[in-house]
Formats: structure tokens, sequence, C-alpha cells
């Protein structure tokens, strides 16, 4: 188990889908900012093969693997869970559910349970359940 693992941990925050899609913003900006760089390094490689292919694959494999490491530590910070490249997931305030995110979504609009993965997600139907404007009671 690793640092990002324990969706059921007392310590980390629980978010209403308006909170989750309010610091959406800044998830995306750390995410476009990683694949900038890994895009960078991508670029190096290509131009760097041509004098040592193996040393030029080695840097970008060491770049890609601190760039998604800076990344995956960034989302953390902000309370939210990195997963695969480039998801992210939001403990909810519905038991074993989570909010999830993925490049290229401009909301946050699907979800899953947290035994599930990215490949499970299920369209947001009813987004006031997720709300604190819904009440369980």
């Amino acid at each position: 188990m690793n640092q990002y693992d324990g969706y059921n941990n007392d310590n980390l925050p629980c978010f209403t889908l308006e909170q989750a899609n309010a610091i959406l913003p800044k998830i995306i900006a750390v995410t476009e900012q990683a694949v900038e760089e890994i895009e960078d390094a991508r670029e190096r490689m290509e131009s760097e093969q041509l004098f040592d292919e193996a040393d030029a694959q080695q840097s970008y494999e060491i770049q890609v693997a601190l760039t998604l490491e800076k990344w995956s530590k960034e989302i953390f910070q902000l309370g939210a869970y990195p997963k695969g490249l480039f998801t992210v997931d939001f403990k909810s305030f519905l038991p074993d559910t989570l909010l999830c995110w993925t490049l290229g979504e401009e909301a946050i609009s699907h979800t899953h349970k947290v035994w599930e993965n990215f490949k499970h997600r299920r369209q947001i139907e009813h987004p006031e359940v997720y709300s604190m404007a819904f009440s369980l009671n």
C-alpha cells in the first residue's frame, strides 16, 4: 500500500461535487504542466537519440518518472488522489464512493466505487446527490 491508497482513512478529505469542481482548475493546471514537461522530455529524447539512443531513452524515462511523481504529490496536496495517467479521484461524502476526473474533461462528471477502477466509471446522472444540498435523512 502506498501513500495514495486507503480511501477510508479518516484524515483524508471528503468533497461535495461543488467543492471538487472548485479545485478542478488547479488540478487541470498541474496536469497540463506535467503533460507539457513530458512532451518537452520526449522532444529532447528525439533530438538526443542521434548521439546516443540508449542514454536518450534512459534520460527520458527518468524525466517522465520524476514528472509523474511531482504531479502525484501536487494532486495529493490538493486533497485528491492521483490515479493512473492523469486521472484524479476525490473521496465523496457518500460511503465508498469516489468522484472521478481525467485529462480532457472540463468538469467532474463521473463516479465509481472505491473497489472499482476507471473502466467502471459511471456518468453522474443526479448531481444533487453529490452535494450537501441533498439530505440523506
